[in-house]
C-alpha cells in the first residue's frame, strides 16, 4: 500500500499533466524533552511550553524559539495556544508586579507579552489565571480563573470586555473553559458536579449546561470544538467521544478499551470531520500511548499506521500523544518517543498531495466526472481504462474494477475522500475524488 503513495517520478509527472498538485508530507522532531504542545496553526506554527515554564514557538523556517518563561518558580499551568495565522500566542506568564502567573497574550511581530489578569488580584499556587484555549483569530482567550484556594471558574478574556467570569452551575464547585469556537459564541470545558465528578460542559452564548450522551447522561471533560461550534470532542470512560448538535454522541472505540486502557480526544479540525487523540494504559506515561486519527468514514486509525500508509518515514518515532491539529486538518503536533526511547515533540504534515480536479484538460487526457460524485463516476478522454482500484485516505483498498466501460458504480462507498488508481496501456495513474 505504501508503494501507491510513494509515487514514481513517472506517475508524479502524469499527475502534473492531469493538473494535480503535490506537496511532500513529513514528520519532524521539533524538540527533545518534555514539551506540552498546545496548538498548531494552518501555516505550521506550533506553540508549546515545558513543565518548568519555558514557552516556545516552532516553525520550519525558524526552528524552535523560546519566547517567554514563568519566573516565579512555580510549574506551568494550562496550555500555550496560537492563532490560526500564527501571529498571536497566549499562555500563562508571570506578572512582574504581583509575582503571580496569569493569562497573557503575545504579539509575534512585536515579540511582546501583555498580562491580562484574572478574577482576583492575587492567587494561589503561584497563579491567578491560566490559558487553555483561544479563538482562531486570537482575539479571545478562555481558561481558568481562581476565586479562592479551593475554587476556580471558567473565564473568558477579550480586549473589549476584559476578564469575564463564566460561572458555575453547581454552587461552590469549580469549572474551566478549554476551547472556544471561531465566533466566540460557544465555549467548552468541564464542570464539577455536586459529587465532585468532573463532567463535560458548554457555554452557549454565555449560558452553561452539561454535555450529555444519547441517553441524557453527563459525559466527560470536553477538550475541543469545531469552528462553527456544532461538534465537540472529549474524554469519556474509557472511550473518547465526538458530540454533534444534530447526530448526538459517537464514541471512538478501541478493541482493547477498558477501565485500565483509556482514551481521550485532544484535537478537532475546523469542519469537525477529523479528530485526533490517544489510548494508553491507566497510569502509564504519555509517550507510551497509542495516538490515533479518526473521521466518521474511516473510523479510528493508529496515527503511526496512517502516516506509514501515506508513505511518510517515521524514523522510529512513536506518536503516542497527538495534542493539536490545525484548522485545515493537515498538520498535527504532539509528544511521543524516538527510536532511543526519549521523549520528543513532533510535527506531522499530512497536507494533501493530490488536489481535486474534475475537468478534462485536453483530448488526450483522461478525466473523471462528476466530482464530487453520488452514484456513478464517469471517465472521458482518449485511451481505455484497463483496471481501477479505489483507496480510502488511510491507504485501504475499498473497491476494484477489473473492466471499465465508461463508468463505475461507487454508490456503496461511504461519504469521504478517495484515491482512484487506474491503468491505461499498462501505465498506472491516480486521481482524487469526493464521494457525497
Amino acid at each position: 500500500m505504501k508503494n501507491f503513495y510513494r509515487m514514481s517520478m513517472k506517475i508524479l509527472a502524469a499527475c502534473f499533466f492531469l493538473n494535480f498538485s503535490y506537496t511532500e508530507a513529513q514528520l519532524t522532531v521539533i524538540g527533545l524533552g518534555n514539551y506540552n504542545v498546545g496548538a498548531v496553526s494552518d501555516n505550521g506554527v506550533v506553540s508549546m511550553h515545558t513543565s518548568a515554564g519555558a514557552i516556545y514557538k516552532w516553525d520550519a523556517a525558524n526552528g524552535l524559539v523560546q519566547i517567554g518563561a514563568i519566573s516565579n518558580g512555580y510549574p506551568a499551568a494550562g496550555r500555550t495556544v496560537v492563532s490560526n495565522d500564527g501571529t498571536k500566542i497566549s499562555s500563562s506568564i508571570t506578572n512582574a508586579a504581583t509575582g503571580f502567573n496569569e493569562i497573557s497574550t503575545y504579539d509575534v511581530a512585536a515579540s511582546s507579552w501583555v498580562n491580562r489578569g484574572g478574577l482576583v488580584p492575587t492567587g494561589w499556587d503561584g497563579s491567578v489565571s491560566s490559558t487553555w484555549g483561544m479563538t482562531t483569530n486570537g482575539s479571545t482567550v478562555v481558561g481558568l480563573g481562581y476565586l479562592t484556594a479551593a475554587n476556580a471558574h471558567a473565564v473568558k478574556w477579550d480586549e473589549a470586555g476584559g476578564m469575564i467570569d463564566l460561572g458555575s452551575i453547581v454552587p461552590g464547585r469549580s469549572s474551566r473553559a478549554n476551547a472556544i469556537n471561531a465566533a466566540g459564541t460557544v465555549i467548552v470545558g468541564w464542570q464539577d458536579e455536586p459529587t465532585g465528578t468532573r463532567s463535560g460542559a458548554k457555554w452557549q452564548d454565555g449560558v452553561e449546561s452539561f454535555i450529555t450522551d444519547n441517553n441524557g447522561n453527563n459525559v466527560g471533560e470536553a477538550g475541543g470544538i469545531s469552528a462553527d461550534g456544532s461538534t465537540i470532542i472529549g474524554a469519556a470512560n474509557p472511550n473518547p467521544y465526538v458530540w454533534n448538535a444534530v447526530s448526538g454522541l459517537t464514541y471512538i472505540t478501541h478493541p482493547n478499551a477498558s477501565f485500565t486502557f483509556k482514551g481521550g480526544a485532544t484535537g478537532i479540525s475546523a469542519d469537525g470531520k477529523t479528530v485526533i487523540g490517544y489510548y494508553r494504559a491507566f497510569g502509564a506515561p504519555p509517550i507510551s500511548g497509542e495516538g490515533f486519527i479518526w473521521n466518521s468514514s474511516t473510523g479510528r486509525v493508529n496515527l503511526n499506521d496512517y502516516a506509514a500508509s501515506l508513505g511518510i518515514a517515521t524514523n522510529g518515532v512513536t506518536m503516542g500523544l497527538p495534542l493539536a491539529i490545525s484548522q485545515d486538518g493537515k498538520k498535527i503536533a504532539g509528544t511521543g518517543m524516538n527510536a532511543s526511547g526519549q521523549m520528543i515533540a513532533f510535527y506531522l504534515d499530512i497536507s494533501s498531495f493530490l488536489s481535486v480536479k474534475d475537468t478534462v484538460q485536453g483530448k488526450d487526457t483522461i478525466g473523471i466526472y462528476p466530482n464530487p460524485v453520488t452514484d456513478r463516476l464517469y471517465y472521458k478522454g482518449a485511451g481505455n481504462i484497463e483496471r481501477v482500484e479505489i483507496y480510502n485516505m488511510v491507504g485501504q483498498k475499498v473497491k476494484t474494477f477489473n473492466t471499465v466501460e465508461g463508468q463505475m458504480d461507487v454508490s456503496s462507498l461511504p461519504k469521504g475522500d478517495y484515491i482512484l488508481q487506474y491503468w491505461v496501456k499498462g501505465e498506472k495513474q491516480a486521481y482524487k475524488f469526493i464521494k457525497k
